[in-house]
């Protein structure tokens, strides 16, 4: 006899306008030390309670959580029980180079985002930080463009937090997204298949991205961008795809079934 909670785990969760529930950006670790880390079994547990399926994202490549074979080994086993998806959210472009391509393969989806993004001088600054200094808009668009170009062109699943803007630019958000750029990320996004993602926490890319990347057969995925807190809350993903007169067919959802 097939299981009610089977059942749930491999029948697509839908809602209006056919899109499918699912989270793919959530990550079991807090944004401080003062949240405690999240058990892939309570996380299964809220995904079903929730009915939302979720994506768990380590992060790494060279360095950080997962940082070679036998970080990335522990990551996949264990989660591998669990009725989750999982992903790995990579910095860098040299995570190739320390992660076996048998492990990447045991993933179901890989991810990459420009918040890591390198000054004039070559030196990392993290966009998301408050009060970051970026100088001259437009000449920080020409780089960041260029540099997300770049990001595109790995072999990755998701482009994550696409289009975000520090903290001190976001009232221009609008006018720096010119057509050119979005179409200039975009062409690299489908050029790539590479799925352009909804983030609910920085509630990126606009409406406007959207419906260019749509008309120009891009793919999206859904993501809460969340750190324990906030699982599976896509209520801006839905609502805003709908806006834009997404479907489930706009939506990259991964091939395996979660939990085999």
């Amino acid at each position: 006899m097939i299981s009610k909670y089977l059942i749930l785990l491999c029948a697509p969760v839908m809602l209006a306008a056919d899109l499918p529930k699912v989270d793919l950006h959530i990550h079991l670790h807090g944004e401080d030390h003062n949240t405690p880390e999240m058990k892939p079994a309570d996380a299964a547990a809220l995904s079903r309670k929730m009915g939302v399926r979720f994506g768990i994202l380590a992060e790494g490549g060279c360095r950080g959580d997962i940082h070679d074979n036998q970080t990335l080994g522990e990551f996949l086993d264990e989660v591998r029980d669990q009725p989750l998806w999982r992903g790995l959210q990579v910095y860098g472009f040299d995570w190739a180079n320390c992660l076996s391509s048998d492990l990447r393969g045991q993933l179901d989806y890989i991810a990459a985002d420009a918040l890591v993004f390198p000054d004039k001088n070559g030196k990392s600054i993290w966009l998301w930080l408050p009060n970051i200094e970026v100088g001259d808009a437009q000449d920080f668009m020409d780089r960041y463009v260029a540099f997300n170009e770049r990001v595109l062109s790995q072999p990755i699943q998701i482009w994550a937090n696409p289009t975000y803007v520090p903290e001190k630019l976001k009232a221009q958000y609008d006018a720096l997204w010119t057509p050119a750029r979005m179409d200039r990320l975009i062409q690299a996004a489908v050029r790539n298949h590479v799925a352009i993602e909804i983030n609910a926490h920085f509630q990126v890319p606009s409406a406007a991205f959207i419906r260019r990347a749509k008309a120009a057969g891009a793919k999206f995925s859904f993501g809460s961008n969340s750190h324990v807190k906030g699982m599976g809350e896509i209520d801006y993903c839905l609502r805003i795809a709908q806006q834009c007169g997404l479907t489930a067919a706009d939506i990259y959802v991964p091939a395996r079934r979660p939990g085999r």
